[in-house]
Order: structure tokens, then C-alpha cells, then sequence
């Protein structure tokens, strides 16, 4: 609470201290939690406080919902005090003659702050520490609220962005009563609905509701690598995220004339430099794997070169968690949140073409561009193939993402994806070289480079089985793209 985001905004005497001990209830057959409704009695101070929360949205650490409250005289639950609400006819019909038990419990002293931003929104500043209790489980509470009183909501991510380059904070998409929940076993998997896209909307418009959700995609598939970075399928999810934000967010570069767009642009690709990085030890050690299986390898040494991988691809893991723990996308993505959801801040050029116009030229653009380079190309010009690959990598998230927009779309997506896999194959033979040479060293037992060398022979082979199927594929590709162009 001391930190110089807060205290160069901070409203003089607008701090406060009070330690909060919560109960929720809910009947035996949890109809509140199936309505998506949570009730709690709260003390506060001197007084009890019940509220019913419910609706709304959890984006990305971002929560809209709705709220109601009504001092009580203690903690006992009873549902009619809200009689005089909006909810309350539905909440009392809802629960009818079933009794209310409490099923967990959240105690933390709350310290807050008021804030006046520069544009003039007041924010209140909350910092909890405390402890979820459900039955004999415990977890703890250790998080920033940032609450919007009035203003911009943008100016909610502008702070949190200013405090997540002080210190290392994630963007939390549970409340504490999931969270609790999920602790007492209670909780059902809340599946995420994507925005509608709306093709007949201004692109302005649009272009706004995909971006922001794609960053909070991000910031949930994040929060379940951090949360088991163990299983491979997190790391690739992440990956893929990520890969799905920088492709629209240059598939739309004509439209944006922000300032910042080369910046986070680039931290984006640096982000994605780290992830690449597992993706080519993953490669090579399908190939080792390979190999091994075909015997090529003599038996008493099909651990030499596995384990080596294996370990390298552990630090590398190792590595990214602790980047990403330490909240290295938190300030970059909240910014760039900030921006999106600003007008002024993001300066986006507001075409009177509709988002599936603006879209439809645009593809049918880099089709063009993509078409011409793959033309003439030589399948073994590596530098050439590479290129063609990541014009095809942005061609098909964008397509995925927009997939609403087009028509017929499913079959270029199909082209796409085969197109990409099989230039992946002839691009991670040349970054498998480098890898497994990096990895080599002077004192590397024989085996070891000859693991090494059987598995870029197998790798070459395999390039050149490619290179002969490349121009069909490229064909079908081209006759599904020719409706576009």
C-alpha cells in the first residue's frame, strides 16, 4: 500500500483498516451455486453485513456482477431480509422451505486505499491477507482489489498495469468464493463463453471485444500453467494463446496507430521466443524417440541423449514459470487492456467498413502475399520456407479467430494447417542442428554425438520425404484460396 503508483494518486486521509470474517450458505441441494448466486453474512466492523452476489462476468481477472446488501443484526441466515430487493422474490422462491448451512469461511484483515487518477476515476484500493477455511482445508488469501467507484474502466488497468511493474502480481479469475469452493469440492467446472463476433458491427467496435478477450484467454490459460506446469498440454495451450493475440493484432495493424504497438509487439515476440524454445527441444526428442524405437541406436545408450534433452527441457521449463510467476505479461497486457478499452489512449482509426468487410479485404490480402511468395518458391531455401511459414502461421489464427466472420472458412483452415505442419517439419530440422549442437561439447562421450548425428540424418531424411509432397500440398492449398483472392 506504499507503493509510488498509490502514493502519487492517493487521496490524503483515504486509507482505512478492518479485519472481515465472511460466512457463506447455501442449502443442501446448493441451489444457490446452480443459480450462480453466492450469499454471505460479513462482519464489518461493528455491524453484519449480508450480501447476495450473482450475474455478471469473470474475464481475466476482470469480475462484473451484481450485488446486494443489507445490514443485519448477526450472523444467522435468512434470506428475507432481501424481500425488498430485485433478488428477492426470485431468491426466497428459489430456497422456498429448504434451510441455509454454512459452507465456508473466509477471515482477512483488509487494508484500503482511495485513488484519484489522473482522468479523474476513483478507485478503491484493497490489499487482503488472510485465510480461506472449508471444512478442514485451508488455503490463504493474498491479493490486490482494485474497485471501480466511478470513471473509466481503463483507468482500473492503467493502476493495476503501473503496480504490476512494482511488484510481481497475477491476475486472479476466481473469486475467494470459488475459490472456496473449489477447496470444499464444491465447485463445477464454469466454462468461459467466448464474445460473439458480430460481423455487421463497425470493425472499430469489434475489433475491441476480440482483442480483449483474447488477452484474457491469455491470462486464464496462464494461470492453469502456473497452477500444474507439469503437463505439457498447458505449455502448448499457453503457446498457442499467445500466438492467436500477436496474429490478430497484426492482422489488424492497418487500423491501429497507437504509439505502443511496436513495443508490446515486440515483448509479445520475445514472450514467444521463450515458449518457441521448448516447442524445438520437444522436436528433437520426438526424433530421438524415433530413432531409439527403430533401433538405430544401440541399446545401452537410448538414455544418453533422451535424458540430456530431458533435463535442458526442464530448465527451460523451470525458467518460463518463474518469468511468468514473476507477472513478466501481467503490466504488458493490462496496458495494452487499458488501451483497447480507452478510445482516446488507443487512437484506433474508425473505418466505416464493417468488421466482416474490413476482415474479408484483409485476408483476402495476405492470401495474396502468401500465394505469390509460395509461387516459385524452393522448398529447400530454408530461409525462404521459414518465412512462408509464419505468414502462414498469422493467415490461420486469424482465420480461426474470425472463423464466424467468413463463410466456408473450415477447408482454407484445414489447407492451412497442413501447409504449417509440413513447413514446421522442414524448419525444425534447421533448428534441431542448432539445438543439439549447442547441447554437444568437447567432452561428450562418442555415443552422445553419434545419438546426435543418427538423429539429424533422421531428420533429413524426413525433410526430403516433405519437400517431394510439398507441391501438392501447395496446390490444394492455392485452389481453396483462389475464392478469397
Amino acid at each position: 500500500m506504499t507503493a509510488q503508483s498509490l502514493t502519487e494518486v492517493a487521496v490524503p486521509g483515504g486509507g482505512g483498516r478492518q479485519v472481515l470474517d465472511a460466512r457463506y450458505f447455501d442449502t443442501a441441494t446448493y441451489c444457490l451455486q446452480k443459480a450462480k448466486l453466492a450469499y454471505r453474512i460479513r462482519r464489518e466492523g461493528e455491524q453484519w453485513v449480508a450480501t447476495i452476489k450473482g450475474g455478471g462476468l469473470s474475464s481475466g481477472g476482470l469480475h462484473e456482477r451484481q450485488e446486494w446488501n443489507i445490514v443485519v443484526n448477526d450472523a444467522q441466515p435468512d434470506i428475507t431480509v432481501f424481500e425488498g430487493t430485485d433478488i428477492g422474490k426470485y431468491l426466497i422462491e428459489l430456497v422456498g422451505n429448504q434451510r441455509l448451512k454454512p459452507i465456508l469461511i473466509t477471515k482477512f484483515e483488509r487494508r484500503t486505499l482511495d485513488v484519484i487518477m489522473p482522468d479523474g476515476s476513483q478507485i478503491e484500493v484493497a490489499a487482503d491477507q488472510g485465510t480461506i477455511v472449508a471444512g478442514s482445508k485451508k488455503a490463504p488469501i493474498l491479493e490486490i482489489e482494485l474497485e471501480l467507484k466511478s470513471g473509466k474502466p481503463s483507468a482500473l488497468f492503467q493502476l493495476g498495469a503501473a503496480l504490476a511493474r512494482e511488484y510481481p502480481l497475477l491476475p486472479e479469475s476466481d473469486s475467494k468464493f470459488y475459490r472456496g469452493l473449489k477447496l470444499a469440492g464444491l465447485a463445477t467446472v464454469q466454462p468461459q463463453k467466448a464474445a460473439k463476433i458480430d460481423k455487421n458491427q463497425l470493425v472499430g467496435v469489434e475489433l475491441r471485444t476480440i482483442l480483449v478477450q483474447l488477452i484474457a484467454q491469455f491470462f486464464m490459460v496462464q494461470q492453469a500453467f502456473l497452477e500444474n506446469s507439469t503437463q505439457p498440454e498447458h505449455m502448448h495451450e499457453l503457446r498457442i494463446s499467445l500466438r492467436r493475440l500477436r496474429s490478430l493484432l497484426e492482422f489488424y495493424r492497418p487500423l491501429i496507430v497507437h504509439e505502443q504497438y511496436k513495443y508490446h509487439q515486440a515483448e509479445l515476440r520475445k514472450l514467444g521466443q521463450m515458449l518457441g524454445t521448448l516447442r524445438e527441444i520437444d522436436v528433437a526428442y520426438v526424433a530421438w524417440q524415433q530413432c531409439s524405437d527403430c533401433q538405430f541406436i544401440p541399446i545401452e545408450s537410448k538414455k544418453n541423449l533422451g535424458d540430456t534433452l530431458a533435463k535442458h527441457r526442464l530448465l527451460e521449463a523451470v525458467k518460463i514459470y518463474e518469468i511468468l510467476k514473476a507477472g513478466f505479461a501481467t503490466p504488458l497486457l493490462l496496458d495494452l487492456w487499458a488501451m483497447l478499452i480507452d478510445n482516446k489512449g488507443w487512437q484506433l482509426v474508425e473505418h466505416q467498413r464493417t468488421l466482416g468487410e474490413y476482415s474479408m479485404s484483409r485476408l483476402s490480402s495476405w492470401l495474396k502475399i502468401v500465394t505469390k511468395q509460395g509461387k516459385l518458391i524452393d522448398w529447400s531455401a530454408t530461409e525462404n520456407v521459414h518465412k512462408l511459414r509464419l505468414m502462414i502461421k498469422k493467415i490461420r489464427y486469424a482465420a480461426e479467430v474470425l472463423e464466424p466472420v467468413f463463410y466456408e472458412v473450415p477447408q482454407l483452415i484445414l489447407r492451412l494447417d497442413i501447409l504449417q505442419n509440413n513447413l514446421g517439419l522442414l524448419s525444425d530440422a534447421n533448428s534441431t542442428v542448432s539445438l543439439l549442437e549447442k547441447l554437444l561439447k568437447a567432452k561428450s562421450s562418442k555415443i552422445l554425438y553419434l545419438e546426435v548425428g543418427m538423429v539429424i540424418g533422421w531428420q533429413g531424411r524426413e525433410v526430403l520425404s516433405v519437400q517431394d509432397k510439398m507441391d501438392k500440398h501447395w496446390k490444394k492449398f492455392y485452389r481453396t484460396a483462389q475464392k478469397w483472392l
